[in-house]
């Protein structure tokens, strides 16, 4: 009986073991680091520091202590703002702020500590830039301000990456940004854009440092909203071993978090038929193709916990009604009734024109008859032309919900659930039938 409660007690906790050391290597993708070198007013390098890393919003604190060499590494930093202290027995604290720290990117702070008691301490406001010394990394991090302040067409947050050099949106049979809120799409719909001359699906899409790849579509798979973005970035050139995959781009996209204050938002975006342009080709005797477009949803975040628990959720809708115009080639009255004027028509029996150009009654399918009569419409503008505008829906819902606890010091889990769920009807034209499309990511 020991031996066998042995054995269920160890697959569990194998299980839980392999967990807990893969979370090092599941995190990395999706944070960033800080690290700097600590020495004395004479430049000497000062071993055995501590150095506190606290973040702003959450008041969250991560510790680590100086080398033999004076220098600090502290990994795996959640992107964010930070206060930065270095403390020693026998010399005065120093405190920087304004420490950022962006997705796969290094802070550089380098602390010069003073002889003095170690109750007093010497705050630094400044702005620390970005050094990347570490490694030749090329890309861009575009912050969420810039996701939320700047126009975007369906508030796809891939178009602002063709802000980046080398980046540049392909054509619209290629999968540009087709400005509405898909999650996923067919073929090279959900791409995005090119980096540096390689096809739009060789982009390696990333969410919290896991895929985000569609490997059917070769684009995305689930699209948050801007306001659920905290920063995204593109890496073009020289992106470490751990991403590859793709030759292209590496977009690695980091959601928004709770923090100690709350935060709520919401919006509402709107397109109507009043404002839309008479589409060119639409029949003038009919009435503008319909367009009413509604892009809805908030977001909410907060402390569910003080300095520990964190949650963050968000919600949008999207409801699509566009009449489509369609101009077709139908058959005249009179070809429907096998007359064909000037046309020269061939009997298939003999291979010698028809008297006239006109089928014999006697020869007409009753068969073909029936299906022209059901699925070819009767001409309504002209002798030989269909156009006509109908209403295609498309509605579209997805939500999430993020969960950040800190159980101590050395330990942080991150907790994510998302869903999409779009339901899109197209009406039959020269079709049988209309079209119906399903997904639930």
């Amino acid at each position: 009986m020991r031996a066998r409660a042995a054995g269920r007690i160890g697959v569990p906790l194998a299980v839980v073991v392999t967990l807990l050391g893969t979370v090092s290597s599941l995190r990395a993708q999706a944070t960033g680091s800080i690290a700097g070198v600590v020495t004395d007013t004479s430049g000497g390098v000062l071993p055995g520091v501590t150095i506190d890393v606290t973040n702003v919003d959450t008041n969250q604190t991560r510790t680590g202590v100086t080398d033999e060499s004076g220098r600090h590494t502290i990994p795996l930093v959640p992107p964010g703002a930070y206060r930065v202290k270095g403390s020693l027995s026998g010399f005065r604290a120093v405190e920087r702020s304004n420490v950022a720290v962006t997705v796969t990117s290094t802070a550089r702070v380098d602390i010069e500590l003073n002889v003095g008691s170690i109750e007093e301490t010497v705050s630094v406001s400044a702005v620390v830039p970005l050094v990347e010394t570490r490694h030749a990394t090329l890309g861009l991090v575009v912050t969420r301000d810039q996701i939320v302040d700047l126009p975007l067409n369906g508030r796809n947050f891939t178009q602002l990456g063709t802000l980046l050099p080398g980046v540049f949106a392909p054509p619209a049979a290629l999968g540009s940004g087709a400005g509405d809120a898909t999650p996923g799409g067919f073929g090279a719909a959900t791409s995005g854009f090119s980096v540096n001359g390689q096809r739009n699906q060789s982009n390696n899409f990333l969410l919290d440092g896991a895929s985000n790849n569609d490997t059917f579509n070769t684009g995305f798979v689930l699209r948050p909203p801007p306001d659920a973005i905290q920063e995204f970035k593109i890496l073009t050139h020289s992106y470490g071993a751990e991403y590859g995959r793709n030759a292209g781009s590496v977009v690695n996209v980091v959601t928004r978090s709770g923090t100690n204050a709350i935060h709520a938002s919401a919006w509402d975006f709107n397109r109507s038929t009043a404002l839309n342009a008479r589409n060119y080709f639409a029949a003038a005797d009919q009435a503008k193709p319909k367009l009413q477009q509604n892009q809805f949803g908030g977001t909410l975040g907060g402390p569910l916990a003080r300095n520990r628990l964190f949650g963050f959720g968000y919600y949008e809708g999207f409801r699509n009604t566009s009449g489509v115009t369609q101009n077709v080639v139908v058959l005249s009255t009179a070809q429907r009734t096998g007359n064909f004027g000037t046309t020269t028509i061939r009997d298939p029996l003999t291979g010698l024109p028809f008297s006239n150009n006109q089928i014999p009654t006697d020869r007409l399918n009753q068969s073909a008859l029936q299906l022209v009569r059901d699925f070819v419409p009767a001409a309504n503008t002209g002798t030989t032309r269909y156009v006509l505008s109908p209403d295609s829906i498309d509605q579209r819902n997805q939500f999430g919900l993020r969960f950040d606890y800190q159980p101590a010091v050395q330990h942080s889990i991150l907790g994510r659930y998302m869903l999409s769920r779009t339901d899109r009807r197209d009406p039959p034209t020269t079709r049988p039938v209309g079209t119906l499309a399903k997904a639930t990511l």
